[in-house]
């Protein structure tokens, strides 16, 4: 397949580009150029996806099998990819996040949960009602919480400094509370599976650890 990845140079893009590239896949970077590629000699596509002028100029001319959108956060990031790009592609595969759904006390969080309308991710809530109605074949991801190398945001980072420093590990709530970290590696490897699996079209997934 060719594949445009969203992204691709930070984290969840740097283990998926490699990945798919070791499946054989020819894979294409879109973003802003800040970063090298993780691979060498794939090509690269500079542009800000939230000017909706340049990202249709840059992209308009392009075809792709499947699109994996990694950083859309907000309704008006995604929508213009599939405005471009309905009706060309086998799969669109989009990054949401188990901070969508409301605060509960029975857990784990299963795809049906009510969602938080007032969430810090509501915006990709939006994302994936309209991708339902848009009529392109499209899986949506929620992983939880993502660790591993390159990791740019302070998850296990914080663990590790309050151990090394001899201080307590808040526990929230009553300390019953079920929840995972999952690498990196495993999401990378789970997102790319869901290429040409027609199960997954249309679906919402919640993504973990992979048990071995």
């Amino acid at each position: 397949m060719r594949i445009l990845i969203m992204g691709g140079t930070r984290f969840i893009g740097v283990y998926l580009t490699k990945v798919l590239v070791e499946q054989g896949h020819e894979v294409v970077l879109f973003n802003r150029g800040n970063h090298p590629t993780p691979v060498t000699g794939i090509k690269q596509i500079q542009g800000d996806r939230k000017n909706t002028n340049q990202l249709k100029e840059k992209l308009s001319a392009e075809s792709f099998d499947a699109i994996f959108d990694n950083n859309g956060r907000e309704l008006s990031d995604t929508q213009p990819l599939v405005e471009i790009f309905n009706g060309q592609l086998q799969h669109f595969v989009y990054v949401s996040s188990a901070g969508v759904y409301l605060p509960t006390e029975q857990m784990p969080h299963r795809e049906g949960d009510p969602v938080d309308p007032n969430s810090r991710h509501k915006g990709k809530h939006h994302t994936e009602a309209y991708l339902a109605e848009s009529g392109i074949p499209w899986t949506s991801v929620r992983p939880c919480y993502i660790y591993g190398p390159q990791n740019y945001n302070d998850l296990e980072a914080w663990f590790f400094d309050r151990i090394v420093r001899d201080r307590p590990l808040p526990i929230p709530g009553n300390g019953k509370f079920i929840t995972q970290f999952g690498h990196v590696q495993d999401l990378a490897i789970a997102m790319a599976k869901i290429l040409g699996n027609e199960t997954a079209i249309n679906k919402i997934y919640n993504i973990s650890a992979i048990a071995m």
